[in-house]
């Protein structure tokens, strides 16, 4: 697969994971916020990518960041997205002990959604600036 196609590909997951979450963030916040970090995660993939960088199987957006050659201008904004990282399995599993994490409130799950999408854009605005 040609990396113009695998990042169009991310792109395209990316959208719709955020998409999800905007279905879910209402009546099922904890799967709403794994699939805000899902999108922010594919989005992310996308980068390093572009950039020639390979990236193993991890979820967390700031080993991502840090993954980039110096300098990157989205280094920051990644980074920043690390609070979502956790997302990944957290919603997902309850503990060894049953125990599930708190479900997030709705108006967080909102905040990060845009938070999200404002990222995917300016992803897309980066990926058109380097072709």
């Amino acid at each position: 697969m040609s990396v113009d196609k695998r990042i169009a590909a991310f792109m395209t997951i990316a959208a719709e994971e955020i998409r999800a979450a905007k279905m879910l963030a209402d009546g099922a916040p904890r799967q709403a916020a794994y699939d805000v970090q899902q999108a922010a995660e594919k989005a992310t993939r996308a980068v390093p990518a572009k950039a020639g960088v390979s990236f193993g199987i991890s979820h967390n957006l700031s080993q991502m960041a840090d993954a980039l050659p110096a300098g990157h201008p989205l280094h920051a904004s990644i980074a920043a997205l690390n609070k979502h990282s956790s997302a990944a399995t957290r919603f997902r599993y309850p503990s060894p002990t049953g125990h599930l994490a708190p479900a997030p409130i709705s108006n967080a799950i909102n905040a990060d959604i845009v938070e999200v999408e404002r990222f995917i854009e300016a992803v897309r605005q980066h990926l058109v600036s380097t072709l």
